[in-house]
């Protein structure tokens, strides 16, 4: 069903997801990887320590740090920095940009203590779930700044009893809010697929989302962030709100919106990221076929992506044309609708796909194919006549 090539950005995106158990490594290689895979950042990471130093070490700086140890960090139980241990598989990816802000504006006062648990298997280990990034800059300035050594340098950890680490994955969500650098979707999207891969979670939310994943890997399509620099590369998928993940329960599409969409990223056969406006559209639409009970199978999605592809080449896009028809429709419709409101304002409301794109591809389906396709009026009134639809 799907085309098969070699391993492409989205595969070794989507492997990572394949695992059972968690991927434990020290923060030095956890800092390499993140450098190695965000190059860009090694010399700003460079100017970063020499500037701390300059700032805190040299005289006559009041702080006038000479060794870790000067640090005065929190009271807490004090552990070994070697003795600290990153799942990559419960962290979300290091953010180079957060990191260096922590290294810019670093203060005693601000560094809190890293939040770990003791795995039995690991003993003399902790494992942090929390605070990865601030361990990282601690790192960065023990072996970058003072060039010390791990096993003698000691931070201050608060260590929870609890090793269940379903329990620790949704904390980790919950408490990473404001006082903290926020979690984007895509950090909570990478949350729920691990907990579901590698520790079992049977949480439907999470399921779900795993179930989706699924989807995107089968189909070629990644689920990411611009934060990774990779949303460039063909597969990428990055608009969450209200199509992968939703903040609210009545907005959530159901794992079958997402195989339709999949389905039809996989026969449209494009090498190249989804573009915003085409996620948008295309989640809307499937999601109404899900709502209204339409079979959306491989022959009803051959049929649809020809009809794309023949129509306006297969792209929702801003630059497309499918919106510079849909626009001549909806300022034609409007002008008629609001004469005085037009003559004086402008054209309005020309904003959403649910309010302009859904109606205009709905009736331009029924116009040119023989599919079905749901029943829908916009909030807005706006209605399509024959004369603004593409002829055959």
């Amino acid at each position: 069903m799907y085309k098969e090539n070699k391993m492409n950005h989205a595969q070794k995106i989507n492997d990572l997801y394949n695992v059972k158990t968690s991927n434990f490594v020290r923060l030095q290689e956890r800092l390499e990887k993140a450098v190695a895979k965000a190059p860009q950042f090694r010399a700003q990471l460079e100017a970063v320590v020499d500037e701390f130093r300059r700032r805190n070490c040299n005289p006559p700086t009041e702080r006038g740090w000479e060794k870790f140890s000067d640090i005065k960090l929190c009271n807490a139980i004090n552990v070994s920095m070697d003795a600290i241990l990153i799942d990559e598989t419960m962290q979300r990816e290091v953010n180079m940009r957060h990191i260096l802000k922590i290294l810019s504006y670093f203060s005693e006062s601000m560094v809190m203590a890293i939040q770990v648990y003791e795995d039995p298997e690991r003993p003399g280990k902790y494992i942090a779930w929390d605070g990865q990034h601030t361990s990282i800059a601690l790192f960065i300035i023990l072996t970058k700044v003072f060039g010390q050594r791990t096993a003698k340098a000691m931070i201050p950890v608060v260590v929870y009893s609890s090793h269940q680490k379903l329990e620790i994955r949704r904390n980790f969500i919950l408490l990473n809010g404001d006082a903290k650098e926020s979690l984007d979707f895509i950090d909570t999207y990478k949350q729920m697929v691990y907990g579901v891969k590698v520790d079992g979670s049977t949480d439907k939310e999470w399921t779900d989302t795993a179930q989706k994943n699924d989807y995107f890997a089968a189909a070629g399509l990644f689920a990411t962030n611009s934060k990774f620099g990779d949303e460039d590369e063909p597969g990428a998928f990055t608009l969450f709100a209200d199509t992968l993940m939703s903040k609210s329960l009545k907005t959530r599409k159901h794992p079958e919106v997402t195989r339709m969409f999949a389905d039809y990223w996989a026969y449209l056969n494009e090498e190249r990221p989804v573009r915003a406006k085409e996620a948008r559209q295309l989640y809307e639409y499937f999601n109404l076929c899900y709502e209204k009970g339409i079979t959306v199978d491989k022959d009803y999605l051959l049929e649809m992506v020809a009809f794309t592809k023949d129509y306006f080449g297969a792209n929702f896009g801003e630059d497309g044309v499918f919106w510079d028809k849909v626009r001549m429709s909806y300022t034609r419709w409007y002008a008629n609708a609001n004469p005085d409101s037009y003559k004086e304002f402008g054209l309005k409301g020309f904003t959403t796909e649910m309010r302009t794109g859904i109606p205009f591809l709905i009736a331009q389906m029924k116009h040119s194919t023989d599919l079905k396709t749901p029943t829908y009026t916009p909030n807005n009134g706006y209605t399509v006549i024959k004369s603004d639809l593409w002829n055959d």
